[in-house]
């Protein structure tokens, strides 16, 4: 989401940076004549010629284009047009961004604009290919197509464009490689190729550009290794290359870099270790270079990069331990290294990150137990440790700011008993302590959630019965604690949870009857009750859950018929309900359903391993007829 919404702003910011500026020909009434009413007709013209070939000609934006030669009004002069600007008696800017244009750029006036400096064309609908007299722009400075529907390549005679410092045509549908001539445009300043099909190597001219400082590359098809050469882009202030088919090793010249703020390259498939180098580059605060398949340590030397503000190293193949040095970067708010092969334990040092907001550490192989310098996270909002090797109790502190949302720590081998912090956290969304071997009175061990949609407490040590305080939390989509040692009922107030698509109770000691509350449970999707105590009879309701896909009652002692209502149960792909008390006729349905029901030996019907059920005349055979 933060990759995501930093480009966003910067685009928006593309979009504002360069707003046409109108002509003040209006407000200097002496200069009209000097300056406006010499715009050459040819350019007047050649303008209303490519308007001719627009799809839609009743464009509300374009209708002061409307050119009447020898009328002295401000209407008939081009430069009090919409998107226009003039200088010296011509045209020299045209901003029609987001102008509702549908038409192709074949039969625009290339030769007849010579004097333009800024063309922006973009948020239109325009298509086809670029054409090669884009060259004949040779003042341009500004030059704009993105977000519109061009094909085919980047022409090669762009190298004629030698004063553009800004080249966007980002978001269309470009292919070919990115030509080399690109590396003679020595004056650009910002270069934006993104969300296209461009594929092949980047070409090492573009090392040449070195008053660069952003450059685009993002989601393409571009492959081979990136350059050793970009080291010489000193000016450099932001690369984004990520989502593409890179490969090789991460260039240790980017440690040359020392203007870089944002580096992008995650998803991608370079290998090799993280350069020490990187660890030069003092003014990064971006990194991410997740989703690639980078090996070895994380380098110490990161922890020089003190300005970090967001660090993603996740799926990856790094190994080692995680470097105490991680906590220098007071400044991060975004740290994840998911998905890796580290081990060791967590640095104590990440207590010292007092902005940091986001904690992955899940799916890797760290051991030890969670410092208690985590509760020193006072602005934590995301922690996931799951799946790791981690032992002991949780951090006392862990939700001491009441900011915690979302919390894993499930697969692991955690013990004890819930802090009492957790407990009265009141902020959490999603929480999941599932396979640890936590312990305690459930009733006690947990709080009132009302903004909680994610539960899952399955695989501990819980004992106790549940407390109806479960019902407070309205917002609540999936409930489960399955297999611990839960006694008593099922508290009605559960039905409170209107929201509930799975409830999983399974393997418990529960007794009692299933509650009729549940029947206001109108979006369950998945109700597992199975291996507990339950008596009393299958509710009919249960025929209601028009939703549900899976139905386990199995290993209890219910009894009664299947109600009727199932043949209404057209969506469900898994019945369990064997190895109760039940008894009477197996629902038609049941014979096209994943269903089971031995255990059961009062049923009856026609499904394989059942007797068919009796007729309610057999009673009289044998009697004489009337």
């Amino acid at each position: 989401m933060t990759e995501i919404s930093s480009r966003l702003s910067l685009e928006s910011a593309f979009k504002m940076r360069f707003q046409v500026v109108v002509f003040n020909c209006l407000i200097l009434p002496f200069l009209r004549r000097s300056l406006c009413s010499f715009v050459s007709n040819e350019e007047a013209s050649a303008l209303l010629q490519w308007k001719r070939t627009f799809i839609t000609q009743n464009n509300v934006l374009l209708a002061s284009w409307s050119f009447q030669p020898n009328v002295n009004s401000s209407a008939s002069i081009p430069c009090f047009w919409y998107g226009i600007s003039c200088r010296r008696g011509s045209i020299n800017r045209l901003n029609l961004t987001n102008s509702g244009i549908s038409a192709t750029l074949h039969d625009f006036p290339f030769s007849s604009l010579s004097n333009l400096e800024f063309l922006d064309l973009s948020m239109n609908n325009l298509s086809g290919t670029i054409p090669n007299k884009i060259s004949e722009l040779t003042r341009l400075v500004y030059l704009d197509l993105s977000i519109n529907q061009f094909s085919g390549p980047i022409p090669r005679d762009m190298r004629f464009l030698t004063n553009l410092q800004t080249l966007h045509i980002f978001y269309n549908k470009l292919n070919g490689s990115i030509p080399g001539e690109i590396g003679q445009l020595v004056s650009l300043t910002e270069l934006a190729l993104y969300s296209n099909n461009l594929e092949g190597p980047i070409p090492i001219s573009l090392a040449n550009l070195t008053n660069l400082t952003s450059l685009f590359l993002y989601e393409n098809r571009l492959s081979g290794s990136i350059p050793q050469e970009f080291g010489n882009l000193l000016n450099l202030v932001e690369l984004y290359a990520d989502t593409n088919r890179f490969s090789g090793e991460i260039p240790a010249t980017f440690g040359n870099l020392t203007n870089l703020r944002v580096l992008y390259l995650f998803k991608n498939q370079l290998s090799g270790a993280i350069p020490r180098e990187i660890g030069k580059i003092k003014p990064l605060q971006r990194l991410s270079l997740h989703s690639n398949n980078l090996s070895g340590s994380i380098p110490p030397s990161i922890g020089n990069l003190t300005g970090l503000t967001l660090l993603h190293l996740y799926g990856n193949r790094l190994s080692g331990s995680i470097p105490q040095e991680v906590g220098n970067l007071r400044g991060l708010y975004d740290l994840e290294l998911s998905m890796n092969w580290l081990g060791g334990p967590i640095p104590a040092t990440i207590g010292n990150l007092s902005k940091l907001e986001v904690l992955f550490l899940r799916l890797n192989s760290l051991e030890g137990s969670i410092p208690e310098e985590l509760g020193k996270l006072e602005r934590l909002v995301v922690l996931e440790i799951d799946h790791n090797h981690l032992f002991g109790h949780l951090p006392e502190n862990l939700c001491r700011s009441g900011k915690l949302q979302n919390f894993t720590t499930s697969n692991n081998m955690l013990s004890g008993p819930i802090p009492k912090s957790l407990k009265n956290c009141s902020s959490l969304i999603r929480v999941r302590l599932s396979k640890n071997q936590f312990s305690g009175d459930i009733s006690e061990a947990f709080g009132i959630y009302p903004n909680l949609q994610f539960m899952d407490l399955s695989d501990n040590n819980f004992h106790g019965v549940l407390s109806k305080d479960w019902g407070s939390s309205k917002q609540l989509t999936n409930l489960w604690i399955a297999r611990n040692n839960i006694s008593g009922i099922i508290p009605p107030e559960i039905g409170d949870i209107t929201q509930l698509t799975w409830l999983d109770l399974s393997g418990n000691q529960i007794v009692g009857e299933i509650p009729d509350e549940f029947e206001e449970l109108s979006f369950l999707e998945n109700l597992d009750l199975s291996k507990n105590m339950l008596n009393g009879s299958i509710p009919q309701y249960i025929g209601g859950f028009l939703h549900l896909l899976t139905l386990n009652l199995s290993w209890n002692g219910l009894s009664g018929p299947i109600p009727a209502g199932f043949e209404k149960l057209k969506n469900i792909s898994f019945v369990d309900l064997s190895y109760n008390n039940l008894e009477g006729h197996i629902p038609n349905i049941m014979k096209y359903m994943n269903a089971s029901l031995e255990g059961n030996k009062g049923l009856c019907g026609n499904m394989n391993g059942f007797e068919p059920c009796q007729s309610s005349h057999s009673s009289r055979k044998g009697l004489p007829l009337i």
